[in-house]
């Protein structure tokens, strides 16, 4: 394969690489993500954009007496929210940086 055959597959596997990505981004910013501690007693939903969705209480794990206890397990349910949108977002771009990988591991 000649140098102007190389480069005309480099250009074609970048732009379909530029099309899958734009696909992954338009899934990423539609989906809503659900963290949860305490057996889900409390729970969090957000969009992988980062909007919050719902914080799901419930009344059982609410002691008047003790409201720093559901405070912290709020924060402990976002930041688990905050975890499961990181390894979502971590699967659905593997394909893409494996491809990514493997264009610049073709080149000369």
């Amino acid at each position: 394969m000649g140098h102007h055959d190389d480069l005309n597959e480099l250009l074609r596997q970048t732009r379909e690489l530029a099309v899958q990505t734009q696909v992954a981004n338009a899934d990423l910013a539609d989906r809503e993500v659900t963290g949860a501690c305490a057996g889900g007693a409390v729970r969090v939903t957000i969009t992988t954009s980062g909007a919050v969705r719902s914080v799901t209480i419930d009344p059982q794990a609410v002691n008047p007496d003790n409201l720093r206890h559901l405070e912290g397990r709020v924060a402990e349910a976002m930041q688990n929210t905050l975890d499961n949108v990181r390894v979502l977002m971590e699967q659905m771009m593997q394909p893409l940086t494996d491809g990514l990988a493997r264009l610049t591991a073709e080149q000369p």
